[in-house]
């Protein structure tokens, strides 16, 4: 899973964006990209958005490109 400001629970949405673990304001735009901090505890609820939750991604399947493989099974 992805980290993203906007889904922890240490993000505090007001007047302005501000980490309460970190200690730091930031912008609006750097809470909705992906990080990786050690810090970072998941809340389902979206901090910008309050009726919205997180959806996980479906997985995508990889396209065949035409060709069969064999294992060592099938010789």
């Amino acid at each position: 899973m992805k980290q993203y400001c906007r889904y922890c629970n240490h993000l505090v949405d007001g007047n302005g964006t501000y980490c309460t673990e970190l200690n730091k304001t930031m912008s609006e735009a750097s809470a909705k990209s992906v990080n990786h901090c050690n810090s970072f505890s998941f809340n389902p609820m979206d901090a910008f958005d309050l009726d919205r939750t997180y959806k996980p991604r479906e997985v995508k399947k990889q396209q065949c490109d035409g060709q069969i493989e064999m294992g060592l099974e099938d010789l």
